[in-house]
């Protein structure tokens, strides 16, 4: 770990190289939250992980045969999905060897050869040259990452003129109490993640880039059950692991369960133009 417990992004690829299958698993595919309209809403992890793929790709103001980057690919579903539904070329980069593997091999990615690839690489440091993608976005990627700020200057600079910005992350909204901040804390250390930040953070670091804000989406309330769910299934899934893991896995699911309680998580689709 670096200084003052900020995560590198070694330590975050580490981390998802060996939850990945897991996290997939528990989360319908995709390793990100899910989205459901309201208290009533039925849908399925993966209907409501899906959904909130496709509020993302919405936002992007996509036509056939565009350039997209996705920061932070995880499991590669979002971008077979995107490339499929939008009929655009999406380019997946994951700090993570395993899931850049584990996305390459998905079979649908030669049935849709030249519309979607994935790489190893860093969001803060993107291999890719200047103004190359009509459209960037990060579900849950920036979130992991020590350098913000940073992160985002590089997603600007590979957007053309024009281009869009989205990005789906939790953020913490008001103060925490000593037993609300050792929650977060532990959700931090189990995820590889720096201090939340804010959305304002979030605002501030792409108006920096030279983008345009141009919608705030908070839907905090609408992806809080993901917790629940998720921590209900890891805790289905320590049947078939040995003891030891098994109380790992346990204690792991609590810390989400305990998460997602908090009213000051929110969560935010935040969508900026490159001027």
């Amino acid at each position: 770990m670096a200084e003052q417990g900020i995560p590198t992004a070694a330590d975050v690829g580490s981390m998802y190289d060996q939850s990945t299958d897991l996290l997939s698993e528990v989360m319908g595919g995709n390793i990100h939250l899910g989205y459901w309209h309201s208290d009533e809403d039925d849908a399925s992890v993966e209907q409501a992980t899906d959904t909130l793929t496709d509020m993302v790709a919405e936002r992007l103001g996509l036509s056939s045969g565009l350039r997209v980057l996705d920061v932070g690919c995880g499991s590669g579903k979002p971008a077979v999905r995107i490339a499929g539904r939008w009929d655009v070329h999406v380019t997946g980069i994951t700090i993570s060897a395993q899931q850049a593997e584990t996305a390459g091999a998905r079979p649908e990615v030669g049935e849709n050869s030249g519309q979607v690839a994935f790489q190893q690489g860093d969001g803060m440091a993107l291999p890719f040259g200047d103004a190359q993608f009509d459209g960037v976005y990060a579900i849950e990627s920036f979130l992991h990452m020590s350098d913000r700020r940073k992160a985002i200057a590089e997603a600007a600079r590979v957007l053309r003129p024009g281009g869009t910005l989205v990005t789906a992350n939790p953020y913490q909204q008001g103060e925490l109490d000593e037993r609300e901040a050792e929650i977060v804390a532990a959700n931090r250390r189990l995820f590889q993640i720096p201090p939340l930040g804010d959305a304002g953070t979030y605002v501030a670091h792409m108006e920096n880039a030279g983008l345009k804000v141009v919608e705030v989406l908070d839907i905090g309330e609408n992806v809080r059950r993901s917790h629940t769910l998720a921590a209900a299934a890891i805790r289905q899934a320590t049947e078939t692991f040995d003891d030891a893991f098994t109380e790992q896995l346990t204690e792991a699911a609590d810390i989400i369960e305990r998460f997602g309680d908090l009213p000051q998580v929110g969560y935010g689709i935040i969508v900026a133009r490159k001027l």
